[in-house]
C-alpha cells in the first residue's frame, strides 16, 4: 500500500463495554525467603492505566479520533482513578455508577519486565440499570459513525443482542472484540476480532494455516458476519470477508515485550479508520502496524498518531 500520512480528526466512535482499571506494580528485583519459601517483592513503582473498553476509548483518542464511552463503574477509589485517567479532551465519559460493586481492577506484579502474578478484584458488574445503559446507547448512536462493543465478559454487555439489533436498524457498523465460548450472540455484526486462542475455543484447535483458513471461512458464514479478523500475535492478522480471498497481514515486529491490550489497539484503530472513511483493508493494515508499536511497550499502553504515522512510513 502507498505510504501516506493519515489522520482521524473526523472519526466519531461510540465505545460500549467493560471498564477495567489496570494496575502495574513494578519491582527491580525479587527474592525468596528461603526458610518459608515466601517470595519477597519490593515495589519500586506503581502505574495505573485504563483497561478493557476504557483502553479502546483511550486508543481512539490518542490517535486523534473522538470517542464516547458508555459502561459501568464502581462507587469507589478505583472508580475515581479510572475517571481521572480518562479525563481526555477527545473522550466523553457517560458512565453508570453501581453503589454495591467495586470497579473491576487487575493488578499485575512485574519484576525485570516479567509478570509474576495477576490479582483480580471484582469478577463482574452486577446491575439492575441495564435498561439505563441501553437508553444511553439509544440516545448516543445517531451521533456516531461506528459502534465498538468491547466484551470482557464482565457483565456490561448482557443485553448485547439487543444493542446489535438497535445499531443494525440504524445502519451503524458494529465492531466486536469477543469473549467466551458463545459467539452466536455476535451474529450479524460488521466485524468480529477474536485472537487466535479465542477463535480456537469456538472452532477447535488449528494445526495448520489451512485449518485457520477453512475454519475462518466457515465461522464467517455461520455467524453471518460482514467480516472476521483473527489476530495471531507474532503471526500477524488474517481478514475474512464473504466472496473475497482471505487477506493476511504479516506481523511488522517479531519483538513483543507485552501483548496486554494489543487487541484493544487493533479494534480502536480499525474503528477510527472506518469512521474516517478508510476501507476495511486499509483499516486492518493500519491496525496491524499500530499493534507492532504497542507490543513493544510494557503494560496496557496506547500509541499516538505521530507514532503510527512514523511506523507507517518506516517500511
Amino acid at each position: 500500500m502507498k505510504k501516506k500520512t493519515i489522520n482521524f480528526k473526523n472519526a466519531l466512535v461510540l465505545v460500549v463495554g467493560d471498564l477495567i482499571l489496570d494496575c502495574y506494580w513494578y519491582s527491580k528485583n525479587h527474592h525468596v525467603l528461603s526458610e518459608e519459601l515466601i517470595p519477597i517483592i519490593p515495589i519500586n513503582e506503581v502505574k495505573e492505566q485504563p483497561g478493557g473498553a476504557a483502553n479502546v476509548a483511550k486508543n481512539i483518542a490518542e490517535i486523534g479520533g473522538n470517542s464516547k464511552i458508555i459502561g459501568f463503574i464502581g462507587m469507589d477509589h478505583e472508580g475515581l482513578i479510572l475517571k481521572k485517567l480518562m479525563n481526555h479532551v477527545r473522550i466523553y465519559c457517560d458512565l453508570i455508577t453501581i453503589k454495591k460493586n467495586k470497579t473491576i481492577t487487575k493488578i499485575r506484579i512485574l519484576s525485570e519486565k516479567k509478570q509474576l502474578i495477576r490479582v483480580d478484584f471484582q469478577e463482574k458488574y452486577i446491575s439492575k440499570k441495564i435498561d439505563l445503559l441501553y437508553q444511553k446507547i439509544f440516545v448516543a448512536l445517531s451521533y456516531f459513525k461506528i459502534l465498538v462493543l468491547s466484551d470482557y465478559a464482565k457483565g456490561t454487555l448482557i443485553c448485547i443482542k439487543k444493542i446489535i439489533d438497535l445499531a443494525k436498524k440504524m445502519s451503524i457498523p458494529i465492531l466486536v472484540d469477543p469473549k467466551g465460548i458463545d459467539f452466536k450472540k455476535y451474529s450479524g455484526v460488521s466485524l468480529l476480532t477474536p485472537n487466535l486462542s479465542e477463535f480456537e475455543q469456538i472452532v477447535g484447535k488449528c494445526y495448520s494455516e489451512n485449518d485457520i483458513l477453512q475454519k475462518g471461512i466457515k465461522l464467517l458464514f455461520e455467524l453471518k458476519l460482514s467480516a472476521l479478523l483473527v489476530t495471531r500475535s507474532k503471526n500477524g492478522m488474517t481478514l475474512f470477508q464473504p466472496c473475497k480471498k482471505p487477506m493476511h497481514f504479516p506481523a511488522r515486529s517479531k519483538i513483543a515485550s507485552d501483548v496486554t491490550g494489543a487487541g484493544d489497539t487493533v479494534i480502536a484503530i480499525i474503528a477510527a479508520s472506518l469512521a474516517q472513511g478508510y476501507s476495511l483493508e486499509e483499516s486492518c493494515f493500519y491496525a496491524n502496524v499500530g499493534a507492532s508499536v504497542v507490543i513493544k511497550k510494557i503494560g496496557t499502553e496506547t500509541l499516538t498518531i505521530h507514532e503510527l504515522n512514523s511506523a507507517l512510513n518506516y517500511q
